[in-house]
C-alpha cells in the first residue's frame, strides 16, 4: 500500500468516471485536488492528459507521475488506499465484480445508448426481463438477452452475506457497487438540465433499481455500507451541482 501524499485528479464537472476514486479518497479521508475542468480549460493540463491519449479522466501523483484511463486510475487509488482485498485472490475477486458491472452497464446501452433518453417501456424489459438463468451455467441461448435479472442475480451469489462485496471489509468492489446500484443526485446536487434528469437515478430508474434491489439483499446491504460510511455522507453533501 503506497502512501497518497499528493494526488490531483482530473475531469469533467460531472461524476462519471471519476466519482468511484472521489469516493474512495473521500472515504479514506485523503485530501486531493478535485480538479474538474471543461473544454475551455484543457489546455492548462494538456501535458498531463498524455497518459490517457490527450483526454480525460486522469490523475497527478506527487505533482509528477500521471495515470490515465478508469480502471488504472481506479486501480492505483485502491491499492494505495488498502481497497484491493488483502491478499491477490481478493484483487483478483474485485477486479472480476468490476468487469460484470461493466457488462451490466454494455447491456443497458443495448436498449438505452449512452447520451439518449430511454424508452420507458424498453428501460422497464431491461429490468424485468430477458435472461433469467440466474444460477448454474449460463444459457448461450439467451446471453444477447441478459440484462438486470440476470447480472443482478448472479452478483447476488457473489458477495459476501456481511454488507462488504469480497474479504469482509471496504473495498473498491463496495463503491463500484454503490456507484452503479445507488449512486443518485439529489436536489441538492442536481445540476442536469431537465431533458437529462434521467442521469439523476441509477441505471435511469431509481424506482426499478430499488425494486431489483429488493430481490439481491446482499448486494443492496453493499450500497447500505457505503452509503452509511460518515466520511461518504460528508463528501455527498458538500460535493455541489454535478452537470451529468
Amino acid at each position: 500500500m503506497d502512501d497518497l501524499k499528493k494526488i490531483q485528479l482530473m475531469y469533467w464537472p460531472g461524476r462519471g468516471l471519476m466519482e468511484v476514486p472521489r469516493m474512495m479518497l473521500a472515504a479514506s479521508k485523503t485530501e486531493f485536488e478535485d480538479g474538474r475542468y471543461g473544454m475551455d480549460d484543457l489546455k492548462k493540463i494538456e501535458s498531463d492528459l498524455a497518459c490517457n491519449l490527450g483526454r480525460m479522466p486522469a490523475i497527478k501523483i506527487d505533482g509528477e507521475h500521471t495515470v490515465g484511463q478508469s480502471a488504472a486510475i481506479n486501480y492505483y487509488i485502491a491499492s494505495s488506499l488498502g481497497y484491493m482485498g488483502s491478499s491477490i485472490l481478493e484483487a483478483a475477486q474485485i477486479i472480476s465484480i468490476f468487469e460484470h458491472l461493466r457488462e451490466l452497464k454494455q447491456a443497458l446501452y443495448k436498449v438505452a445508448e449512452y447520451g439518449t433518453k430511454p424508452d420507458p417501456e424498453k428501460l422497464k424489459a431491461f429490468f424485468t426481463a430477458g435472461a433469467t438463468d440466474v444460477s448454474g451455467i449460463a444459457e448461450r441461448k439467451t446471453r444477447s438477452e441478459r440484462g438486470m435479472v440476470f447480472y443482478l442475480g448472479r452478483l447476488e451469489s457473489l458477495v459476501g452475506k456481511d454488507g462488504y462485496a469480497v474479504g469482509g471489509k471496504l473495498s473498491l468492489a463496495d463503491f463500484l457497487i454503490y456507484n452503479a446500484f445507488a449512486e443518485k443526485l439529489t436536489e441538492k446536487d442536481n445540476g442536469l438540465p431537465e431533458d437529462a434528469q434521467y442521469k439523476a437515478e441509477p441505471f435511469h430508474s431509481l424506482k426499478l433499481m430499488e425494486a431489483a434491489l429488493e430481490k439481491a439483499p446482499k448486494v443492496k446491504a453493499v450500497t447500505k455500507t457505503v452509503a452509511s460510511n460518515s466520511a461518504v455522507v460528508e463528501y455527498l453533501s458538500k460535493r455541489g451541482k454535478q452537470s451529468f
